[in-house]
């Protein structure tokens, strides 16, 4: 064979070598991931956040329903002795080059600045540099510039919607200086809550585009951010993609419930704020929040409002991740096989005082290689600890009456003493001569004395004595604690998004 033939020949061979080579080359530097709109695996470059991503679940997830993920902390040192730290001290283990990626986005109102902003900037939302802070009126709050967002809805729609009188109210008291903290009783600040949704999302894109995430969130959510960082290291934001709690929303969709927060992804703003920009790039307006004007004005909540628009204008289903975001306080999350091994995203109407206290709490017992979860949680709260309290009500959630040819109605004495009979009761709280029974351990909450909210026309006119109407509870330490010794976690089960796992 000629020279040059024989070279020809060769040419093919040459080629699959120098791919094998490439991809031996390559291979290290590429990441497979699950993603829940495709349900594969899908190929993309390293992320940003945390440099090199986890390795994904196993072929065989070690549990239907969770991701196997091995996950790490970016917090250095990752946990440190706080209880002689300022504020500014404990920062310093945040990991600030995160926000590079992911923009934080606080919804609240001036009327709350006081009673909870106040206590959110001092503790979960210390550390966020580049918080967005987005209102009812343009002004500055502890050093930070809070802006007024319905004021970018269309200047027609507001001078012409009589529910939001009471935000031009404002601005007139705080144009003529007379605004002062908190708002007077003529307006209700809340009702004006629900035009800020739309024109947020706006916003935010406008002075902070292309992040990879945006977090939305409320003065009374409390925020895991060492378990965001490292769920949303694990997915793709240039997918359209919107996690949260799940929600019934409109004509049949589902919204992330606003309260615990939720998360948009870079395409799924992109999506969502594609016309407020004209060909050449200059801002239009909120042309998202023009769009949907009259399903704000009907609809009673914004993260419905929210849910419908990534249904309709970004074309995406929500990603469930219930309980990681969990509608629950702190004081109320009712400690189950639903709420255990769980990673902990957010919470919320946790009250301000317990934010502080749990941001430092979290600071000092944070772990490399596991993310904090909600047994975690039921440690920090002493739940074996305490046996009984006055004053105080841990059945408003999940619990179900004691059975009635019991004495258990007798005393709280003997509502204890059928609760621990009880197979599937762990605590208990009596009030008005009533025992009920509650299937998970919780904290609940001091409670006075009363007739409650009974509607019962035979309760409320009985003349019941003063220690009927107190609430009394107590909790059943040995078997709460018995069940916490049965069920160790030995895995983190990052849950996978669903719409059939919901509150």
């Amino acid at each position: 064979m000629p020279l040059r033939a024989r070279l020809n020949a060769l040419k093919p061979l040459h080629l699959a070598a120098v791919c094998a080579v490439a991809l031996f080359v390559l291979i290290p530097w590429l990441t497979f991931e699950w993603h829940p709109e495709l349900g594969e695996r899908v190929v993309g470059a390293s992320s940003r956040l945390l440099g090199k991503r986890p390795p994904p679940e196993t072929k065989n997830p070690f549990e239907p329903g969770w991701y196997d993920w091995r996950t790490r902390s970016q917090f250095q040192p990752v946990r440190q002795d706080v209880s002689n730290m300022t504020v500014d001290d404990i920062c310093r283990a945040f990991p600030h080059h995160l926000l590079q990626d992911i923009q934080p986005v606080l919804k609240t109102g001036h009327g709350v600045l006081e009673t909870r902003v106040h206590d959110q900037l001092e503790s979960v939302s210390a550390c966020l540099d580049d918080l967005l802070i987005f209102s009812d009126i343009d002004e500055i709050y502890q050093g930070r510039e809070v802006i007024d967002v319905i004021g970018d809805l269309r200047s027609g729609f507001i001078e012409k919607t009589a529910q939001l009188a009471d935000y031009l109210a404002q601005k007139d008291l705080a144009d003529n200086g007379t605004l002062a903290a908190g708002n007077p009783a003529q307006i209700k600040g809340w009702a004006l809550d629900k035009f800020k949704f739309l024109p947020q999302i706006s916003r935010a894109w406008r002075m902070r585009p292309e992040k990879r995430w945006y977090v939305f969130f409320e003065a009374d959510t409390y925020i895991v951010w060492d378990n965001l960082f490292r769920l949303l290291a694990n997915f793709d934001p240039d997918k359209p993609l919107y996690f949260g709690s799940p929600s019934p929303g409109v004509e049949g969709s589902w919204m992330a419930n606003g309260g615990p927060g939720y998360v948009l992804s870079r395409e799924t703003v992109r999506r969502l704020v594609k016309h407020d920009f004209d060909e050449d790039g200059a801002y239009a307006g909120s042309k998202l929040s023009e769009r949907w004007e009259d399903q704000i004005l009907h609809d009673c909540c914004g993260d419905s409002v929210v849910g419908w628009a990534v249904h309709e204008d970004a074309e995406t289903i929500l990603s469930g991740l219930w309980p990681m975001f969990n509608p629950h306080p702190l004081h109320g999350i009712p400690f189950s096989k639903l709420y255990w091994c769980q990673p902990v995203i957010s919470l919320h109407k946790t009250l301000p005082a317990a934010q502080s206290d749990l941001w430092r709490w979290e600071e000092h017992r944070r772990q490399a290689d596991r993310p904090l979860l909600y047994a975690d949680l039921a440690e920090y709260l002493n739940l074996t600890e305490t046996e009984t309290r006055a004053d105080w009500d841990n059945a408003d959630f999940d619990g179900y009456p004691a059975p009635h040819e019991t004495d258990a109605h007798d005393s709280f004495e003997a509502c204890g003493a059928a609760c621990k009979s009880d197979d599937h009761c762990f605590q208990w709280t009596y009030h008005l001569q009533k025992c009920t029974f509650v299937r998970s351990f919780r904290l609940g909450r001091a409670k006075e004395e009363g007739v409650g909210l009974s509607k019962d026309p035979e309760v409320l006119k009985k003349n019941w004595n003063k220690e009927d109407q107190r609430f009394m509870a107590g909790w059943d330490v040995e078997a709460i604690r018995k069940w916490m010794e049965e069920h160790v976690c030995e895995r983190a089960q990052w849950v996978r998004p669903s719409l059939k796992r919901i509150f």
